[in-house]
């Protein structure tokens, strides 16, 4: 039997050793160091509506546990939602993180292939005659510089021939005269005269042709300013014309121009001399290389009409490409593209991201931890798809691309149930909900009950089954029924005697 107490008196003293030894290398007023911070919870709140909390924790009515507040935490932005991880699947949501990269634009119009301005020739003749050959005798053919187009007989234009060579041959006579005022005169004659056939456009060589045949010509040949494409005729064979009558309408395609249309907010991304592609729709491997030869300083069409009705708000430039096979036709409609650099980089969110009201801009800002919270921006150039931050978010930052509208309509509906619960409880926005309790209603130690549905005390019920509710005179008194029952004893005699009490416990219900 010692042997037991032995071995309890060697294990007492090892821990008595022990304890000993700990409070040695212990100093005084210290404690143990906890290896995990505890922190102290505040309150529980609902995981779909924060405004909701309760004391304890719970389930909301979808199931979900409430979500512990902790002590210390950074109260939230106004507006912030939190939605948990199953519903985050069902509604489809994605963010994206906000980066810096390099912001370009594309612009993208139709451009209209039309002829250089400069290169456009109308022929017409001087003096009025007969048409008596035609040698371009339809529309659309190509002619080039110094052909003939037809030959005009005019009495007016023989006598000049005539008057002409009657000058020179007088000139040629007075050519070896002693008077210089005789040469002086003949050679300025002479000149006069030529000059008068030059107006008419009779050329050099022509005026040359006549003073070597010394014969004058009973006809005129006009011939072509330059290359390029017939595209109006408007006289016939035999036709008698009158001095200025237009006669051909000549176009030169060896270099055409290109007028294209861009919006109001594209002219911040528009200058001159800026690079663009140019593709015919009906070959998009055939790429034509140019540059915006110039920037029309008025809105509206091409060529502004001031009487023109109709209000056209885009913004006209204008290509000029080189075109010597006539590839280009008139009329042509090209597909141009314009690339310009916004930012080399810049903070950036994807375009599907920003929610623009009209006034100001949101995006929703992903916290990473189940929280949402809306945020107005400042948004600078917008590129393919991006949207540059001037202010709002930093890099690094997530944003929500998808289903960040039905997060704000989610955060918009909280504000406005977190102000009307501010007006209704005198600026508390909290709400407290209490645990439901798993007990029946409480017994008071009279052995009254107490009814939590009506406020009220009921007694036990009497023999003749009636209850009678204690304290609740002062609750239903001056609501006009005291009256005709008051001062009424409960054995008293009457058509209601005896019901007194009765009566009282359902006044006001």
């Amino acid at each position: 039997m010692k042997k037991p107490y032995s071995a309890a008196i060697v294990f007492l003293a090892l821990g008595l050793a022990a304890g000993g030894l700990l409070a040695w290398h212990l100093k005084p007023g210290e404690v143990p160091v906890r290896t995990e911070t505890e922190r102290k919870v505040l309150y529980y709140r609902n995981p779909m509506n924060p405004e909701i909390t309760s004391p304890v924790p719970m389930k909301d009515s979808m199931g979900m546990d409430y979500i512990p507040v902790y002590e210390g935490d950074a109260p939230e932005a106004p507006g912030t939602v939190r939605i948990s991880p199953e519903r985050l699947q069902i509604i489809g949501v994605r963010s994206e993180e906000a980066a810096r990269r390099r912001l370009e634009r594309t612009i993208r119009t139709v451009g209209r292939v039309e002829p250089v301005e400069n290169r456009v020739f109308v022929i017409n003749a001087k003096v009025p005659g007969w048409v008596e050959r035609l040698y371009v005798d339809r529309t659309d053919q190509m002619v080039g510089k110094g052909q003939q187009l037809l030959e005009l007989f005019s009495p007016d234009l023989v006598s000049a021939q005539e008057e002409y060579l009657l000058a020179w041959k007088g000139a040629e006579e007075v050519k070896g005269s002693p008077y210089p005022e005789v040469r002086n005169g003949a050679r300025a004659l002479l000149e006069a005269a030529g000059q008068r056939l030059r107006y008419w456009d009779i050329s050099e060589e022509q005026i040359e042709l006549l003073r070597e045949s010394g014969k004058v010509m009973r006809t005129m040949t006009i011939s072509a300013p330059s290359s390029g494409s017939v595209t109006e005729k408007m006289v016939v064979e035999g036709q008698r014309i009158d001095a200025g009558e237009p006669l051909f309408k000549i176009i030169d395609h060896s270099a055409v121009w290109v007028y294209g249309e861009i919006y109001e907010y594209e002219m911040p991304y528009v200058k001159k001399g800026q690079k663009a592609t140019l593709t015919p729709a009906y070959s998009p491997g055939e790429i034509y290389a140019g540059k915006i030869e110039h920037i029309y300083s008025h809105l509206g069409s091409i060529r502004y009409v001031q009487e023109a009705g109709t209000e056209v708000r885009t913004m006209k430039i204008r290509f000029e490409l080189p075109n010597p096979d006539h590839r280009l036709k008139l009329g042509m409609y090209l597909n141009v593209e314009l690339s310009t650099e916004i930012a080399r980089s810049a903070v950036a969110v994807p375009d599907s991201a920003v929610i623009d009201s009209g006034e100001r801009q949101i995006v929703i800002v992903d916290r990473r931890d189940g929280t949402f919270e809306p945020r107005e921006v400042k948004t600078g150039g917008k590129a393919d798809g991006w949207f540059q931050v001037l202010q709002g978010v930093s890099e690094g930052e997530w944003v929500v691309t998808q289903a960040n509208f039905l997060i704000d309509s989610e955060s918009r509906l909280k504000a406005a149930i977190a102000g009307l619960s501010a007006h209704d409880h005198g600026g508390s926005a909290v709400k407290k909900e209490a645990p439901a309790s798993k007990e029946g209603p409480r017994s008071g130690a009279s052995g009254k009950t107490e009814d939590d549905s009506s406020g009220h005390i009921m007694s036990p019920g009497r023999a003749d089954g009636e209850g009678v509710a204690e304290g609740a005179g002062a609750d239903h008194a001056g609501h006009g029924w005291a009256g005709p029952h008051a001062g009424h004893p409960p054995g008293g005699t009457g058509g209601h005697e005896g019901h007194g009490a009765a009566m009282d416990s359902h006044e006001g219900h």
